[in-house]
């Protein structure tokens, strides 16, 4: 969710651009597999104060996979951004690697609706259409059709790979990433930070914490001085978890320091990719505590 939020705050000039967690898939998923769908119910805050509450599944059939999201907004954010949004994006895993094939972002606002509709081929956008468009700026740096080459779309970025069948931050948070979210391109760089055990409802076991870096490349408005701050922020924090059996993780805990707050998603339940026990679990986080033996 954070990443169409923030893509939408980015298309006002504000640079929060929708940079967290942006990855593909390493390994193909199989038919065999039957997986069940995964589904993470996250709150949502700026600042410690509520603001809403997103829920967020994955579901594959074969080498094909769908993700969906779905956020209502409250108070002040409510009035002024959105009461609500919605994102899907469907694509294929072949060779070892995601393929987005589709993105698609809504976002209601009875004076102000948004939507962005995004094809790819083989990692190359091949149409992407805002309705409506961006409007043109002097300092709007221009999209060129490099930028739009070997990238993946926000929500499919939602998954990350890994390698090794119990991932360390050491291992999982060495890359950058190529994002490409309809209006611009930008780079994530992930920096490893530490492990530690996470206890939240339906999951009790260990996440993988990353520093995240910001890079925009174009389609940003380059004057804007939340451009900068965020490119330049060294506090953007992301946990992930490993999905059971599967080759990938996926984000449990979201923060981002902005000028108003610290934005923050964390998830309050999570279903479908529990390892342990977590009967009478309470969120809590302890980087001292030794994650439950699988």
């Amino acid at each position: 969710m954070i990443t169409q939020f923030l893509a939408k705050i980015r298309q006002y000039g504000t640079g929060l651009a929708s940079f967290t967690l942006l990855l593909a898939i390493s390994e193909p998923v199989r038919a065999a597999d039957a997986p069940r769908p995964i589904m993470i119910t996250y709150s949502v805050s700026i600042a410690h104060i509520p603001i809403g509450a997103a829920k967020f599944s994955a579901s594959f059939r074969g080498s094909t996979y769908h993700l969906h999201l779905a956020a209502e907004f409250s108070g002040l954010v409510r009035l002024f951004f959105a009461p609500d949004l919605a994102a899907d994006a469907e694509g294929t895993v072949a060779s070892g690697k995601m393929a987005p094939q589709h993105y698609q972002l809504t976002v209601n606002h009875p004076d102000d609706p948004q939507t962005v509709d995004m094809h790819l081929q083989n990692g190359t956008v091949a149409e992407a259409v805002l309705d409506p468009p961006l409007p043109y700026r002097d300092d709007r740096v221009p999209v060129l059709p490099e930028h739009k080459r070997g990238v993946v779309d926000p929500m499919s970025g939602f998954l990350m790979p890994i390698t090794a069948s119990s991932p360390l931050a050491s291992n999982s948070c060495s890359r950058t990433l190529p994002v490409f979210d309809g209006a611009g391109r930008f780079d994530i760089s992930l920096i490893p930070d530490r492990d530690e055990t996470y206890r939240t409802d339906g999951y009790a076991g260990p996440i993988i914490t990353c520093l995240v870096r910001y890079t925009p490349i174009s389609g940003h408005r380059a004057k804007k001085t939340n451009v900068t701050y965020m490119e330049n922020n060294r506090d953007i924090i992301v946990s992930l978890a490993q999905v059971p059996g599967r080759p990938f993780l996926l984000p449990l805990k979201i923060s981002v320091a902005t000028l108003i707050g610290d934005l923050r998603l964390e998830a309050e339940k999570v279903d479908g990719m529990t390892p342990y026990d977590t009967k009478n679990t309470k969120s809590e986080t302890s980087t001292s505590e030794e994650a439950p033996a699988q």
